[in-house]
């Protein structure tokens, strides 16, 4: 059985880098935000470190606003943390005087850092809606892969306030809980998810494309992909054929890729823009071996996907949506810093 929420790094002893985030958009498209809890377990050094980020965006202004909080922890925190429940009702407390809890049904937390610093107070009304992108639960529980993900809720809304500096946003927000945990991250990825659909108010997706790394070796693309609609899972993970997706574009604020299943096809095109046109953010993530990655994330990408049979191309659905959070990490992008904040 699967604990969605269940909080590996403490246990690992291999490394681990783990991430239990939030992401919700306004219901009038304006605003987005992304809560994202980190805890980095090193191989090499213990007992780790964590860390948690606000990330607001306002696609009128083309503004974003961003606030960190990053600590070495003790062996008490440790300690702490291997007696927890896991990520829900967890609770951080920093040197600096600056807090998160995680509960199950509320968020808060207060961060000082540049920009005047920043906090939020959020209360959630979960339906529970796991989404598993990984084929099979047994992959959940092995070694390999070295990178798993899942969705822990993919219909959450939030009520409340989020704060950066002047950057306010208060209301109502639907979005998603996403925990991922591996060995940092893969060499090569973009992702995507998005509840925002106006041809339906239950769609929901997620997917991702990616290289793996083996020493100096590195697969090809392989891609996985889950999209709820009208009340159907329709699944693009089968392991034997994660490899055949056609893969058509992949950069640092671009997706486009067709997946197919024995019976189903699933066209997805994500265009973020660019940070000129697009609120965008980027920041380093840390590797349990040593070295940062840089991600890019928008949550305002436009976004078009197709679902149809293979047999005779009847399209089943088309779905669209200008609220699409898009990830992209490429290895080109290196570590500019020894800061959280990266160009985007």
């Amino acid at each position: 059985m699967i604990l969605p929420a269940e909080l590996h790094a403490p246990s690992s002893r291999r490394g681990l880098y783990e991430v239990f985030e939030f992401n919700g958009v306004s219901a009038d498209g304006r605003y987005a935000f992304l809560v994202r809890h980190a805890c980095t377990m090193p191989r090499w050094r213990n007992p780790g470190v964590m860390e948690v980020a606000l990330m607001c965006f306002d696609r009128k202004l083309n503004r974003t606003a961003c606030v960190v909080e990053r600590e070495e922890m003790t062996a008490l925190h440790l300690k702490q943390l291997q007696r927890g429940g896991g990520w829900e009702g967890l609770g951080f407390s920093f040197g600096s005087g600056a807090f998160f809890e995680v509960g199950r049904q509320n968020l808060r937390g207060k961060l000082y850092g540049e920009s005047g610093g920043g906090h939020w107070k959020l209360e959630l009304q979960r339906r529970d809606e796991l989404l598993l992108p990984l084929p099979g639960e047994k992959l959940y529980r092995w070694s390999w892969p070295r990178h798993k993900v899942l969705i822990r809720d993919c219909a959450l809304e939030f009520q409340g306030v989020l704060q950066v500096g002047d950057m306010r946003m208060e209301g109502v927000f639907a979005g998603a809980n996403l925990h991922y945990w591996g060995e940092g991250y893969p060499h090569e990825f973009a992702s995507a998810q998005c509840a925002a659909f106006s041809e339906d108010a239950g769609a929901y997706f997620y997917g991702f494309s990616t290289k793996l790394t083996l020493g100096r070796l590195s697969s090809p693309y392989l891609g996985m992909a889950v999209l709820k609609v009208r009340g159907r899972r329709y699944a693009f993970n089968e392991l034997a054929g994660c490899f055949r997706h056609h893969l058509e574009a992949l950069d640092n604020y671009r997706w486009r890729i067709s997946f197919l299943g024995p019976e189903f096809g699933l066209n997805v095109e994500i265009d973020g823009s660019n940070p000129r046109m697009t609120p965008w953010q980027a920041w380093h993530a840390d590797h349990p071996k040593g070295g940062r990655s840089v991600l890019k994330m928008t949550p305002f990408a436009r976004g078009d996907f197709t679902l149809y049979r293979r047999r005779n191309a009847e399209q089943v659905a088309v779905l669209s949506s200008s609220s699409v959070e898009l990830k992209t990490l490429l290895p080109e992008n290196l570590p500019e810093s020894g800061g959280f904040r990266a160009n985007a």
